[in-house]
């Protein structure tokens, strides 16, 4: 969107508007949710209504040494060929003080040795509302139904996190949706609240293994900014419903866990330049089982805290951006309803590749390399005792180039590495594995051009929030994602 359309504004303090000519100042220092509030209100009304519609599709042609997910050290470990097929379609809507999102697709993943396809089809809906020129509010609803399969094939390495999975084809219903909302208080104080709730369920017809669950949860914060540094509290709870039917005793047998579980987090956010940041998180989650297991009511179950804490290192620049995270955190795996204790170990880049793409433009680049590094133990909390069961080590390695020849089209090749290994008693809930799959992908759009999006307006890496972009401004940094979904540069 061009800015001398809009007639870019920011907020005065006492409530007024003024025009701005130093939005993008590096020494000005506002919040970036008051400079987009004023960019969204400064549009002019011959501008502000319009709806676009996209047709998509997006997909991969791959190879696989494990297609089935075999176990490792049983027999049944077969190479394949397959490939996946999205078609869809993206509708944005623009009008003053609001943008809406909506995203649908079908994906088939049709295997070469396979008589059909599996189906599975998504939808969602981002919203993004300016209530008054102090507060903003998101919202987010996603759905899915079909089957869920380790072959992740989507079409950046940085779409998928490295967390523990059931094997093969397991069938699979989700649900989700959150909010989020922040006011403005001051020049430097925010005050945020969010809240979600997550609905899963999965069917395993080979062992008949049924799950169920269910989360609900929010939080308030209060943030302080400081010239190059901002401090965070957040205090929040989230309410979990785990069901597994499991009637032939292939994962330890029927379970219901129920818990309400609280939390407070500090976190601390430091800019070192323009261009290296960091953050450090610490805090306490206390696991609170209640009510009593119908499967098992001689079960005498225990609460227990849990410390939690992370630390990030950051790299941003116009283009693209590096992130290497430590972390330790409490939270439910809602595809094998068991509450987890999960520490972890990421690095993630996304950077244009100058050496084959030397005369471009740095908001112009036509081959990025994106790839994720992870490894992850995660151990099961056991509601019975408030200790820790079952560990699963899971590593991944998935690395891929993309090359944008025009906007809205994007085509690639990407490498993954898949590896879960648990000890005894974790193997009981899903064994272990380990996968090469090799891919070329592709992403279209068309029309090309997308007029408006959903702002990304969360997960901020600096204190100074300069990698969210303003409604209605040249993004600071644009999303590696969008360009491997075909999005391509800004040209």
């Amino acid at each position: 969107m061009d800015l001398s359309l809009l007639g870019v504004r920011s907020v005065n303090p006492g409530g007024g508007f003024r025009f701005c000519t130093a939005c993008y100042n590096a020494d000005v220092r506002r919040p970036l949710e008051v400079i987009a509030i004023g960019c969204l209100i400064g549009i002019a009304p011959a501008h502000a209504d319009n709806i676009d519609f996209h047709a998509t599709a997006n997909g991969s042609v791959a190879t696989t040494d494990n297609a089935n997910g075999t176990p490792t050290g049983q027999a049944g470990r077969d190479a394949d060929v397959f490939s996946d097929v999205r078609p869809g379609f993206i509708v944005t809507y623009n009008a003053p003080r609001m943008i809406h999102e909506l995203l649908s697709e079908v994906d088939f993943l049709y295997h070469l040795a396979s008589a059909k396809p599996s189906v599975t089809f998504r939808g969602s809906w981002k919203a993004y509302f300016v209530p008054s020129p102090r507060t903003e509010q998101t919202f987010d609803l996603e759905g899915s139904i079909g089957q869920l399969n380790n072959l992740d094939a989507s079409a950046s390495p940085a779409d998928d996190p490295t967390l523990v999975r059931p094997l093969g084809r397991t069938d699979t219903k989700n649900a989700a949706a959150s909010e989020a909302g922040t006011w403005v208080a001051s020049e430097f104080s925010r005050l945020s609240q969010r809240g979600v709730v997550r609905y899963t369920t999965t069917d395993d017809n080979m062992f008949s293994v049924h799950t169920e669950s269910f989360e609900v949860g929010g939080g308030i914060s209060f943030d302080r900014q400081f010239r190059y540094n901002t401090l965070l509290l957040e205090l929040g709870a989230s309410f979990l419903r785990l069901e597994r039917l499991d009637p032939m005793m292939v994962q330890m047998g029927d379970r219901l866990d129920r818990q309400l579980n609280p939390r407070a987090v500090v976190v601390w956010q430091h800019d070192y330049n323009q261009k290296w940041s960091s953050n450090f998180d610490g805090g306490v989650v206390y696991v609170n089982p209640l009510w009593t297991d119908p499967y098992n009511p001689t079960d005498d179950r225990k609460g227990a805290f849990f410390p939690v804490f992370g630390g990030l290192v950051a790299y941003t620049d116009v283009w693209g951006r590096a992130t290497a995270t430590a972390r330790r955190q409490v939270t439910p795996n809602l595809f094998i309803a068991q509450n987890t204790v999960s520490d972890s170990l990421n690095i993630t880049a996304a950077m244009p590749l100058t050496l084959f793409d030397k005369d471009a433009r740095r908001r112009d680049p036509k081959v990025v390399g994106i790839g994720t590094v992870g490894v992850d133990r995660t151990q099961l909390i056991d509601p019975s005792t408030g200790g820790l069961e079952g560990r699963f080590f899971v590593a991944r390695v998935d690395v891929g180039v993309g090359w944008s020849p025009r906007p809205g089209q994007t085509f690639g090749l990407r490498y993954e590495f898949q590896y879960q290994v648990g000890d005894q008693v974790a193997e009981m809930i899903v064994p272990s594995f380990f996968r090469n799959t090799f891919y070329f992908t592709f992403a279209l759009r068309y029309p090309e051009e997308v007029q408006v999006r959903v702002p990304r307006r969360g997960n901020s890496v600096r204190s100074d929030r300069k990698d969210l972009s303003p409604i209605g401004a040249e993004p600071v940094i644009v999303d590696p994602t969008e360009f491997l979904n075909g999005g391509g540069g800004d040209r």
